[in-house]
């Protein structure tokens, strides 16, 4: 499927396609450059990895605020406790598992795991909920399996059996993970400040100086197709109230990416 949204087809064929896929997923295309849709895509990849306009996605520029990294469904946000598997709404799994690293589990015990679920109609790139410096970014082999509501209730764990990109920040509350989880039909999950390859075989972590930095709402990667997004943060955070609220009463409201998702705690 990644390799078919990946060709260069006939522009009538493409326009097809995507026409067919935008009627049948709703897809609103408003947020994206006038130009850009009037000159068309070259391939159904392009089309779904598509930029937003200018000012598509205002970024809250609070410094006590962190923003949902990427549009989608607000599955869950839970807190993170030592030795204690991260359950929510169907999905189960361990911090070591997700972040393929049982060293960096420390630093976030006391803070919050947000899983956010991107629908085939949303914008499908990921960015920064935060300013800071790139640690590493790590690629994590695994499978690409449906992450529905149904089969997250069918495999608890699935978050952490399929592939996945841990984009690890470093910001001045402490590290920050960034988790792009790929799903069936996914092309491949690719970084955008650094080259990680696409469907890894084994685990491969690219590790940066210090030297790079990324301002709140940059761009970390793009889901060829697919997925789900958990954000990991270190101790201090709470969920913003309007989404705690929804949470509690069985909701999974709307996110789009920029917006405020996170904020400090009083006593943090």
């Amino acid at each position: 499927m990644g390799a078919a949204a990946k060709a260069s087809l006939p522009r009538p064929v493409t326009r097809g396609a995507i026409a067919a896929y935008r009627r049948y997923f709703d897809v609103d295309l408003s947020d994206v450059e006038p130009a850009l849709l009037e000159e068309g895509f070259d391939s159904f990849d392009d089309f779904f990895t598509r930029p937003l306009r200018a000012g598509a996605r205002p970024i809250d520029s609070d410094s006590r605020v962190w923003v949902s990294p990427c549009d989608g469904a607000l599955r869950d946000s839970r807190l993170i406790e030592a030795g204690t598997p991260i359950r929510a709404k169907g999905h189960e799994f361990t911090l070591e598992q997700l972040l393929g690293d049982g060293e960096a589990v420390e630093a976030f015990v006391g803070g919050l795991a947000t899983t956010i679920y991107l629908h085939p109609r949303d914008y499908h790139r990921v960015h920064t909920p935060c300013g800071g410096e790139p640690a590493f970014v790590r690629a994590i082999p695994g499978r690409l399996l449906p992450v529905t509501d149904a089969a997250v209730e069918r495999d608890a764990s699935l978050f952490a059996k399929n592939e996945r990109a841990v984009h690890m920040l470093d910001t001045e509350h402490g590290r920050v993970a960034v988790v792009m989880v790929a799903a069936f039909g996914v092309g491949h999950i690719s970084c955008s400040y650094g080259e990680v390859s696409a469907h890894p075989t084994q685990l491969e972590t690219l590790p940066f100086d210090g030297t790079l930095r990324l301002d709140k709402g940059d761009e970390l990667g793009k889901f060829h197709l697919g997925s789900t997004v958990v954000l990991v943060t270190p101790p201090g955070w709470a969920l913003d109230t309007v989404w705690r609220i929804a949470l509690d009463a069985g909701e999974m409201p709307s996110l789009r990416m920029g917006e405020k998702l996170l904020v400090r705690r009083r006593d943090g």
